[in-house]
């Protein structure tokens, strides 16, 4: 008997997707405005910054149009708790510290535009004109460090209350000795626990313009020596002239490789999406093999997250941090419970709506 339920319920899941139309209840996201007839429109022209990166950036991505900011530009191949700046590794720089991605798409949207995230598509960028060392805003103090995307529409001259336009969810916290680290992704603290780090540390967000260039001046060379107990090498600018001389990023170890183009409308060869203009291509079981793994990483990536969780409430009820009492460890941990069911639930809402 359980047998046959199963089975009725994945051909009540899978035979509409084979046939093109989503099951009854699965949210559709359409990247093409829809006029009053209900008619999908053409799809609207790039903005001049959106047209400059639109074709270096359409072979390791997907450009979808998402209001109120026009059309923004997804990466392939993430996983779905992927967060931006957290492939690479941070170097100080002439500029200050400045993001050194491992992607070959990196030069772009970690160097310029901002970044948010969408409900359905997850981490979209925003293109953008003014580059910069990276566009995060930061967080210091209590032995961790935290950065986290800038949000689109936000002036970085003007405004300074970061921490209430940015998602919890958004910030990457690692510990100070990690701080160095080439491949931060694998040193970047639980979501979970970023409800707890954003109250032990303080925002300490500050880029000036100098020499008509954008520095970060949020943390300096000697406050971070300081706390890792370790020197920090210091790294030159060397723009270079496409982004292919990108890749490597380090020359002869002394300096960074920076492509600093002037973004303007540029020439697009590459067609634009016309999602929901068109009918859906049926979905092959190849397809959907492919998904069903992806659905099993993401669970078992969960398991490992909640079990890695529990170790780290385990040994502080053991060893309590200083100054916590027992009603605020409680209430502590029951935060960073909270904060990951909401992670766990975001990424299922990504996964389903890529599917």
């Amino acid at each position: 008997m359980k047998i046959q339920n199963h089975f009725v319920l994945t051909a009540a899941i899978l035979l509409p997707l084979l046939f093109g139309y989503p099951p009854e209840g699965c949210a559709q996201v359409t990247s093409a405005p829809i006029l009053a007839g209900g008619q999908p429109s053409a799809p609207p022209p790039l903005s001049p910054d959106a047209s400059f990166f639109y074709d270096s950036l359409a072979p390791y991505g997907q450009w979808v149009w998402v209001d109120p900011h026009g059309w923004v530009w997804t990466p392939n191949n993430v996983a779905p708790g992927w967060r931006p700046y957290t492939d690479g590794r941070w170097a100080y720089s002439d500029a200050g510290w400045t993001w050194v991605s491992d992607a070959s798409w990196g030069w772009a949207p970690y160097h310029y535009g901002r970044w948010f995230f969408h409900e359905h598509r997850g981490w979209c960028w925003v293109p953008g004109s003014q580059g910069a060392p990276a566009w995060v805003a930061w967080h210091w103090g209590d032995g961790y460090c935290g950065w986290a995307p800038m949000p689109p529409g936000v002036g970085w001259q003007t405004y300074s209350d970061w921490d209430a336009a940015i998602p919890v969810f958004g910030w990457c916290f690692v510990e100070h000795r990690d701080f160095y680290e080439h491949h931060l992704n694998e040193h970047v603290a639980l979501v979970a626990r970023n409800v707890t780090l954003l109250g032990l540390t303080r925002n300490v967000t500050r880029f000036e313009v100098r020499g008509g260039a954008v520095v970060n001046l949020s943390l300096s060379v000697e406050q971070v020596e300081r706390a890792t107990g370790r020197p920090a090498r210091r790294y030159s600018i060397a723009e270079v002239h496409s982004p292919g001389e990108v890749r490597g990023s380090f020359k002869a170890r002394t300096a960074i490789n920076i492509y600093r183009p002037v973004v303007r409308e540029t020439r697009v060869v590459t067609p634009l999406p016309r999602q929901g203009m068109e009918p859906r291509p049926p979905v092959t079981f190849g397809q959907l093999r492919r998904n069903e793994a992806v659905q099993r990483d993401l669970e078992a990536q969960h398991v490992r997250e909640r079990a890695a969780l529990e170790k780290m409430h385990d040994a502080e009820l053991r060893s309590p941090p200083p100054g916590v009492s027992a009603p605020q460890l409680q209430e502590r941990h029951q935060a960073e419970h909270r904060e990951m069911n909401e992670h766990v639930n975001r990424q299922k809402r990504v996964i389903e709506n890529r599917h």
